[in-house]
């Protein structure tokens, strides 16, 4: 029987499939290798430009919106006061508002100048006729105001407190001692009311206009008004022989809206009288 004879071909040296070596193939496995590993970094880098301006495209909207945010922002809100302003508990009442005076040179029809019983009716409705609130021990704290400041009870809720007066109102009374005071030989009878006539004396009442000035004082260079004005001729007080250039005190103002202060307030009253 003849024996066939077979012999092992190296596996470098076998053929692919299609003809070609193993080696070849190699090659051309690398190249392809090579052009799809450029591809993908190629298309990662434009994934990654496209992703850098989508970002700094985000940063230039919110960066926008921010901006029209802040100007458009109403000054009412809680942050914007505590920016400019130490805390107090009628912050949620503060509106501000474009205001302008009415102030004359020499005013007139004004229902707070002058005397008499109807005068004294404007000044009570915003000094007078208002009462004081009542603030926690917690708001205490946070005003920083003294724990031996005097305890009381809410009539309405029950709850214990510490009475606490608005500034605003405390100046407008001063204000209004002081005009009182100019008045004196009206307000000075005890039968018309007032601070001047129940004050126990001159030297009484001295004592509490110059307290009241001082508060004033204090406030009035605290707050520093620098809104401007300039000075021009009124043809109304020519017209009473009143010559001359005179400040024209009719400018804008941005306010804070006294009625929804005054609201707010009577709203809260826990007090009305020193022995409530």
């Amino acid at each position: 029987m003849q024996k066939n004879n077979y012999h092992s071909v190296p596996l470098d040296e076998e053929q692919s499939v299609d003809g070609s070596s193993s080696s070849e193939k190699g090659v051309r496995l690398s190249g392809h290798s090579r052009r799809s590993t450029s591809r993908t970094k190629s298309g990662l880098k434009t994934h990654w430009m496209w992703l850098v301006h989508a970002i700094l495209l985000s940063v230039s909207v919110t960066l926008f919106t921010l901006s029209v945010c802040m100007k458009t922002a109403k000054p009412s809100d809680t942050g914007f006061l505590g920016r400019i302003s130490t805390y107090s508990p009628l912050f949620p009442a503060v509106q501000y508002e474009l205001k302008k005076f009415t102030l004359q040179p020499i005013p007139k029809g004004s229902p707070y100048a002058g005397y008499g019983p109807e005068v004294d009716k404007a000044w009570d409705y915003i000094a007078n006729d208002i009462g004081d609130i009542m603030i926690t021990e917690e708001e205490r704290v946070k005003l920083g105001l003294s724990p031996d400041s005097l305890r009381i009870q809410n009539p309405r809720t029950g709850e214990w407190g510490y009475r606490a007066g608005v500034e605003v109102f405390h100046q407008l009374h001063c204000l209004n001692l002081l005009r009182q005071a100019v008045y004196r030989d009206y307000y000075g009878r005890k039968e018309v009311g007032g601070d001047v006539g129940d004050a126990d004396g001159p030297e009484d009442l001295l004592g509490h206009v110059d307290h009241c000035i001082e508060a004033i004082r204090e406030n009035m260079m605290c707050q520093s008004d620098v809104s401007v004005f300039t000075f021009k001729k009124f043809p109304e007080l020519a017209d009473e022989g009143v010559e001359g250039d005179w400040p024209d005190f009719q400018i804008n103002h941005m306010c804070r809206n006294y009625e929804a202060i005054r609201k707010w307030n009577n709203d809260h009253v826990a007090a009305w009288d020193h022995d409530a």
